[in-house]
């Protein structure tokens, strides 16, 4: 009897020829979670313009009188707190995005996800980390050029540390927090 060296089977390649292969949503590859956006108040705006008024606390707080509440009856002083005349307005910018896709393509691999509405999800994302960069890096209203000097820190030398952040924490002040300093870093250094 002859010996068969070759195995008569179905092959891979002709095997995903035949399978239903289990397809993903399409996701953003660089997507980062949000969470700054979550913690801003955001206002609708009737017109590309805001207006931010402020006081200044320490300034006015001897000009805003209250009373404690008493047994007797007592005249509640009065007063008033001063806005600003020429508040700070800010030139909104809009995000905009265009979606082209090919109706040949819609039509002929839209199951099992729908081609359109998977670009309009993922065009979506992409606008939202915009608006975090922008929210975080734009020169005029973002987070970082708006910063007190007393906020800020110079890097040791070229890009943060993990000591670079330390010093950062420490100047967050909210009760209770415990959060090393700089002098943590020279207690560790010194022993």
């Amino acid at each position: 009897m002859a010996e068969q060296k070759g195995i008569n089977a179905l092959g891979r390649e002709a095997a995903y020829q035949l399978a239903n292969v289990t397809k993903t949503a399409p996701q953003f590859a660089a997507i980062t979670p949000r969470w700054i956006s979550r913690f801003l108040d955001y206002k609708g705006l009737e017109s590309g313009d805001l207006s931010g008024q402020t006081r200044s606390w320490r300034a006015k707080r001897r000009s805003t009188h209250c009373a404690a509440r008493t047994r007797t009856r007592v005249e509640i002083p009065q007063g008033y707190i001063e806005y600003q005349t020429t508040p700070r307005e800010y030139q909104l910018d809009s995000i905009a995005t265009i979606i082209n896709v090919d109706t040949k393509i819609a039509d002929l691999y839209s199951s099992p996800y729908d081609q359109a509405s998977e670009q309009i999800a993922l065009a979506i994302e992409s606008l939202r980390e915009r608006q975090e960069s922008q929210l975080i890096n734009n020169d005029e209203y973002g987070l970082l050029k708006n910063i007190a000097d007393s906020q800020r820190i110079q890097t040791r030398n070229g890009r943060p540390t993990p000591d670079d952040l330390d010093e950062l924490l420490s100047k967050v002040w909210k009760e209770p927090s415990f959060l090393p300093g700089p002098s943590a870093r020279d207690c560790r250094l010194s022993a």
